[in-house]
């Protein structure tokens, strides 16, 4: 598949260089491709949990709530099953679509509010989703969802 390449220049430190993957939208299933169109699906897509899109304004809110969003799902695009390497900050960045510094700051401000427990290095992060798996939980337990 076809490749995007991405220069993340940092004052100071070598230039890492990520591509964007290309899919075959065409083997896609009919009900995600009904969803969004082949061009937007061209990179693939993250499942959203309706009980987060339910959520969303409760469980992010203020003037970052998007870029809290955005660097939350290129976690989630991250993991995989029996994935052997941890992400860098600078590739969470390049998923995001956000400057690496201000990735740090999020991911800081997200374990801050016990969203996510951060263990490693800026080049290897081990990212734990727990805390803000339990706020999804706690905002939507009361609608009678299973």
């Amino acid at each position: 598949m076809e490749k995007q390449s991405f220069q993340n220049e940092v004052p100071g430190k070598p230039e890492k260089k990520f591509s964007r993957q290309r899919i075959d939208v065409n083997d896609l299933p009919e009900r995600i491709v009904g969803k969004w169109n082949k061009p937007v699906l061209v990179e693939g897509f993250i499942p959203f949990p309706k009980k987060l899109l339910r959520s969303l304004p409760r469980v992010f809110s203020g003037a970052d709530a998007m870029k809290e969003l955005a660097v939350v799902l290129a976690v989630v695009d991250f993991n995989r099953p029996k994935l052997y390497r941890a992400p860098s900050v600078a590739f969470l960045a390049f998923v995001a679509g956000l400057p690496e510094n201000e990735v740090w700051e999020i991911l800081c401000r997200l374990e801050q509010k016990s969203y996510i427990e951060l263990s490693g290095e800026r080049g290897s992060l081990e990212i734990k989703l727990s805390g803000l798996l339990a706020k999804i939980e706690a905002e939507t337990k009361e609608e009678g969802v299973c």
